[in-house]
C-alpha cells in the first residue's frame, strides 16, 4: 500500500464515511443497554472469581 499522506487520507476519509453511511445504522452498532452491561459485567467477574478460586484450590 502506497503511504503517501494524500492516499492516506482518501482511504481515512472513505473508510469514514462508511461507517457514517452504511454502519451507523446496524444494530449491532448500538450503545449496550443497561441490562445488557450488566449481565455483561456480571459475567466478567464471576469467570474472574471462578478463575481466582481455582488458582487458590
Amino acid at each position: 500500500m502506497d503511504s503517501s499522506p494524500g492516499k492516506v487520507q482518501r482511504e481515512l476519509d472513505r473508510r469514514i464515511e462508511v461507517i457514517r453511511t452504511d454502519e451507523a445504522a446496524d444494530p449491532s452498532r448500538r450503545a449496550l443497554s443497561t441490562g445488557d452491561l450488566a449481565l455483561y459485567v456480571g459475567t466478567t467477574v464471576l469467570i474472574c472469581v471462578l478463575g481466582v478460586l481455582v488458582m487458590v484450590l
